[in-house]
């Protein structure tokens, strides 16, 4: 499976490769970035170059998918978003993203994950995207609302990242309630 390249508005989503070690290096050493994530802020490089080969091993076995954001007129990577635990024979996957601070509150986001559900719903042929975030973060929580998703519930200690159990709320969008047109 290829990733293609996906566009919408002045939002870029393109296959992530070796020119971007630099740039997902910077992006997950912000703690910002990383605090409601299972991995720890990157101390060193080839945590970057480590990354890239674990994109690269869920897309060979089908397992996940994930897209380098960019601005048009510009190729440097300034986030990510993507699939992963995709199952095909339930017809579903689980959404994740992440962007520089610099970049929040600016549409990005919202853009390029409606460009993904596009994608996901239309092209792959799935019926349920899926989240799970952190209680405390509710950027991501209005982000995924402003999209039509649904809070379906707290799953109780539902992941073991930094040394403690943490709670996360189960976000979903079926492809029967998607809307193409939600944004435009």
């Amino acid at each position: 499976m290829e990733i293609p390249t996906l566009t919408t508005g002045n939002i870029s989503l393109r296959a992530i490769d070796e020119r971007d070690i630099a740039a997902l290096f910077s992006l997950f050493s912000h703690e910002k970035v990383v605090r409601f994530m299972d991995i720890e802020r990157f101390i060193n490089v080839s945590e970057a170059v480590q990354l890239i080969a674990f994109f690269r091993d869920k897309l060979a076995s089908g397992e996940g998918m994930r897209w380098a954001i960019t601005l048009n007129g510009h190729n440097e990577l300034i986030g990510t978003c993507g699939f992963h635990h995709m199952n095909r024979t339930h017809y579903k996957m689980e959404l994740g993203y992440d962007l520089l601070p610099s970049y929040w509150g600016k549409g990005i986001m919202t853009n390029s994950i409606h460009r993904l559900m596009q994608y996901g719903f239309e092209d792959l042929q799935m019926n349920r995207i899926e989240a799970f975030v952190d209680p405390a973060n509710t950027h991501s929580h209005q982000l995924l609302e402003r999209l039509g998703f649904e809070r379906e519930g707290k799953v109780r200690q539902a992941f073991f990242q930094k040394g403690k159990f943490v709670d996360a709320f189960i976000y979903s969008l079926l492809q029967k309630d998607y809307k193409y047109d939600m944004l435009f």
